[in-house]
């Protein structure tokens, strides 16, 4: 069964509400595993008890949805992008974002594929025109999408870097391809991971969903 279509079943259950999107399920195979794991986060958000609204860069309800397919800051305009406003009963309200720059504890830009922030966080970063700051990011995750190719260790290397300099907590590895070195690299250190991800992977997808709902969670008994 083909991977794509799988994806975007996911990915048009979330957005449900908007009807037009920038994307379609022939679109890029990365792009689409992106806004699939954005898809899942949202999910796991509801199971917890979450609201969830789309809403564009400028504040209003999407209709349409745009979804980035390269990275750019929280507040670039090229484009009014869209994001999953999650509210929960008594907690802070949250966003879940795709392909935005978040700022190191170095000070130094990273790409999160996937991010929840803190919603204060997100729009003092859209009025200032600052990137947000990584002690601000609930949950994030990085998106390795490969079909032919392995799979391979400095990738997971980089990832560990990358965990080192925004915070290590809630951060995420994910792929759609299986290599044992990554495995036991992540493993060793400690991290989460989930490699050989996709729809057409039920328990792999569970188990990560269920990895989000328990961050969910425990952010609303803080």
């Amino acid at each position: 069964m083909p991977l794509r279509p799988e994806m975007w079943g996911d990915i048009t259950a979330a957005i449900g509400s908007a009807v037009n999107a920038n994307l379609s399920a022939a679109s890029a195979g990365n792009d689409l595993y992106e806004c699939y794991i954005w898809a899942l986060v949202l999910e796991a958000a509801r199971r917890e008890g979450a609201t969830i609204r789309l809403m564009t860069r400028s504040g209003a309800p999407a209709t349409s949805f745009y979804f980035r397919t390269s990275p750019t800051s929280i507040f670039s305009d090229l484009h009014d992008y869209c994001h999953a406003e999650i509210r929960f009963p008594r907690s802070p309200v949250l966003e879940a974002h795709i392909g935005i720059y978040v700022s190191g504890k170095s000070r130094v830009n990273h790409e999160c594929d996937v991010a929840v922030i803190y919603g204060d966080e997100a729009n003092t970063c859209r009025a200032n025109r600052v990137n947000p700051r990584s002690s601000k990011i609930l949950l994030s995750v990085e998106c390795k999408y490969f079909l032919s190719s392995n799979l391979g260790i400095n990738l997971g290397r980089s990832f560990l870097g990358l965990v080192d300099d925004i915070y290590a907590e809630g951060r995420f590895f994910v792929s759609t391809q299986n290599a044992g070195s990554v495995d036991k690299l992540f493993s060793r250190h400690r991290k989460e991971y989930e490699i050989g991800l996709s729809p057409l992977g039920p328990d792999q997808e569970i188990r990560l969903r269920g990895s989000f709902e328990k961050i969910f969670r425990n952010f609303q008994a803080r």
